[in-house]
């Protein structure tokens, strides 16, 4: 079985991660203020969860593409 994967799904999933692990990275190397950390967090989580999505969303297609 082979999965297919689109580009912009795979480019997004990427960056994603890329911007993820900044915001994690920003998050404990610095001493910003606590208005700041949640907005970071917020971003980070936000990168996380859309990544959980797009493999969900490769998943759903695969899926509807076998029937």
């Amino acid at each position: 079985m082979k999965i297919k994967i689109s580009r912009a799904i795979l480019i997004n999933m990427i960056l994603d991660l890329l911007f993820g692990i900044f915001f994690i990275y920003y998050l404990f190397t610095t001493d910003s203020s606590n208005r700041y950390r949640w907005i970071i967090t917020i971003f980070a989580a936000y990168d996380f969860t859309d990544i959980i999505m797009s493999i969900r969303k490769i998943i759903l297609m695969n899926k509807n593409d076998k029937n």
